[in-house]
């Protein structure tokens, strides 16, 4: 669908975030005059923020509004299976996205969607890094907080976009390269069913001139071209990094030398490969590479305690990853959150083996994994927390100096924040540090 096809639709959108008000802009450059709806389950705009929009605000006003449009441009936190969603198909309402629409609109720039149930970010971001190191105009977009709307086709070469689950679901456009850095269960509650999140997630490579896959990804090796993380194509080994038998180089960026980021730095060399880039070059060029926030982040040190924000762990697999990080040393552990359902056995039992010395639970999904962690034999001092101020202030007498005070939830923030990125400065707030945020994720 291209947007300058809507001319004579009409047309609402759905969700008054920054992707909702993105696709408003869109819209308006290309149709100044377009009567338009705008939908969204609570948010209400400000008087006179907009002209020539009817609004619904709530889902009974959004069922009314839903007999009035033509085509629903679906902002990403919607899930595709909300009943609205059925009835609006039914009633032959045409649902997309601003990413299908941007993607309508056709374009030279070469584009890179990057998608994984975690380190996503940290590959395009990383990607854009590599590119841009390597004398390339390059603008890194989508679900890493800027839409793909801002993106200057005059002054770019290369779209390195970020692309989530939710956005993967219904992409209908092609994208010159996709990557896919993990696939393990996560937002069960948006998605319905784990089968159809893999599946959603894995419709990024389906609709991709050449798909990129981390070979332990099982339900991807039918679908990709290439693979990374095999003994054939991009490997760690040690420290250093291989293509099949030949030596690349070690990574010298010690972030990035973390056994989980040498996946992802496989990822984004995969990529520099297969555009045809110089493997040593694009290797040297992530020296420099930053840690982006909320991913094992090292926000300072207070009476010799090393506190760490991994806010944007909210899966068990990769709190898993960030206690291995800090093996060895005096560990407490806060976590969970919003309770979707997904299995902690693998978790419970890490931490069951001694992978932290305490661990603080918040949240729904904290307290099932303090009852599960207080069945295990001989498991760590386990507490359950109210509060975030309450879990730090804990942590702050729990964990001995030399020790490590990490915040990484295995869960989401719904319902006790606005998304992880807040609830990772509430984590250093309340420790009395500052996060530099350079994004939201």
């Amino acid at each position: 669908m291209r947007a300058g096809d809507l001319a004579a639709a009409r047309v609402a959108i759905w969700g008054l975030g920054r992707e909702g008000r993105a696709a408003i802009r869109f819209l308006r450059v290309r149709h100044p005059t377009l009567p338009l709806w705008l939908l969204d389950d609570a948010k209400t705009p400000s008087p006179h923020e907009f002209d020539n929009i009817d609004y619904a605000i709530g889902p009974q006003a959004i069922l009314g509004a839903l007999d009035h449009i033509d085509v629903l441009v679906k902002s990403p936190g919607v899930s595709l299976y909300r009943r609205e969603i059925a009835i609006a198909r039914e009633n032959g309402v045409a649902v997309t996205s601003l990413l299908n629409l941007w993607f309508g609109e056709g374009s030279a720039i070469t584009t890179i969607c990057v998608t994984g149930t975690k380190g996503k970010s940290t590959t395009a971001s990383l990607v854009a890094h590599i590119l841009g190191r390597l004398g390339r105009r390059v603008a890194l977009a989508g679900n890493i907080g800027v839409p793909v709307t801002e993106i200057d086709p005059a002054k770019t070469d290369y779209a390195v976009i970020e692309v989530s689950s939710y956005q993967a679901a219904d992409f209908d456009g092609v994208c010159d390269i996709a990557v896919l850095t993990s696939l393990f269960p996560e937002h069960l509650d948006w998605h319905g069913t784990l089968d159809a999140y893999y599946r959603d997630k894995l419709n990024l490579l389906r609709r991709s001139r050449c798909a990129v896959a981390n070979h332990q990804a099982r339900p991807a090796l039918t679908l990709a071209d290439t693979f990374f993380n095999d003994e054939v194509g991009l490997h760690p080994s040690g420290g250093e990094i291989f293509d099949g038998q030949a030596r690349i180089g070690a990574v010298r960026n010690p972030y990035l030398a973390r056994p989980h980021n040498l996946s992802n730095v496989c990822a984004a060399l995969t990529v520099a490969k297969t555009l045809g880039l110089g493997l040593g070059e694009a290797l040297d060029a992530t020296a420099d590479f930053r840690a982006l926030p909320h991913r094992q982040q090292e926000i300072g040190k207070i009476d010799g305690v090393l506190y760490v924000d991994d806010s944007i762990s909210t899966a068990p697999e990769s709190t898993i990853a960030a206690l291995e990080v800090y093996a060895g040393r005096d560990i407490t552990l806060i976590l969970g959150g919003f309770d979707r359902g997904i299995e902690y056995d693998g978790l419970v039992a890490k931490l069951g083996g001694g992978a932290a010395q305490a661990v603080l639970c918040l949240g729904a999904s904290g307290e099932r994994i303090y009852a599960a962690l207080r069945a295990v034999a001989g498991h760590p001092k386990t507490e359950l927390s109210h509060s975030m101020e309450a879990a730090v202030s804990r942590a702050r007498q729990m964990t001995p100096k030399g020790g490590v005070a990490l915040l990484s939830p295995a869960a989401p923030s719904y319902g006790y924040y606005r998304d992880f990125a807040e609830r990772g400065r509430d984590f250093a707030v309340k420790a009395g540090l500052t996060a530099g945020d350079r994004d939201e994720g």
